[in-house]
């Protein structure tokens, strides 16, 4: 590879400032070429774009869903938490380990 292969144009990073006249007090005035004023005007065309990943995604959808369920039931609550208090209530830790491990697969997928 030859020294000739490996320059690259850095006018723009500095926009063609001249550097020998950044220390005078006259204006510096960007040079630029007809090909730069071209691929300025091209990728003035370009929007910004947001992507989302698959877990944001997700969390969407379980929003979604979410503003879906109907609102919570006074009286169901009142039920479950006399039950709790007065130590009749019975856990079925098979299925709650079986929505635990939905809820999981859910969120991965």
């Amino acid at each position: 590879m030859k020294l000739g292969d490996m320059m690259m144009n850095i006018n723009k990073f500095t926009n063609g400032l001249d550097s020998s006249r950044s220390r005078s007090n006259e204006p510096v005035k960007p040079t630029t070429s007809q090909g730069a004023d071209s691929k300025a005007k091209e990728s003035a065309g370009f929007t910004d774009q947001v992507k989302l990943s698959a877990s944001s995604k997700s969390i969407q959808q379980i929003e979604a869903e979410i503003k879906d369920m109907q609102d919570v039931d006074d009286a169901t609550v009142e039920r479950i938490r006399s039950a709790i208090q007065n130590g009749e209530y019975k856990i079925d830790y098979e299925k709650l380990a079986g929505k635990m491990l939905d809820f999981e697969d859910r969120l991965d997928s």
